[in-house]
């Protein structure tokens, strides 16, 4: 196996074993909060894609603006941390590197709203916008 492919092997494990967890709020955030900050950043592109893949199966319209509804905007974070770099750099998680303390806290509120995206799609009660 090639670095890359152990990579997303973990990956795979991690994401499988949180959508496991997602109905259970307490397990999952404990679960969570035992992530490294990198852990936290591919976690929240696997639930992503997961949700995307997962209201496809279902024949279910899934926009970006449904699942950002409830995330509290970058501006609105940033402001609360006393953050002073580019929203830009939020946004795209490059503060994971240079800041992976205020970067996991951010990454963790955006994972909070896809856990519940999960569990209304593997409860099929997805609400439109």
């Amino acid at each position: 196996m090639q670095p890359n492919e152990d990579a997303r092997s973990r990956n795979t494990s991690l994401g499988t074993r949180m959508v496991e967890l997602s109905k259970d709020r307490k397990a999952f955030h404990q679960e969570l909060d035992r992530l490294k900050p990198m852990e936290i950043l591919e976690l929240q592109t696997f639930l992503w894609d997961f949700c995307h893949k997962l209201a496809e199966q279902r024949g279910v319209e899934l926009t970006r603006r449904r699942i950002t509804r409830d995330m509290r905007p970058t501006a609105s974070y940033q402001h609360s941390v006393g953050c002073n770099e580019r929203q830009d750099y939020c946004r795209a998680n490059i503060c994971v590197f240079t800041n992976p303390n205020c970067a996991s806290t951010k990454l963790k509120g955006v994972i909070e709203n896809l856990r519940l995206v999960v569990v209304d799609l593997l409860d099929g009660t997805l609400t439109p916008e």
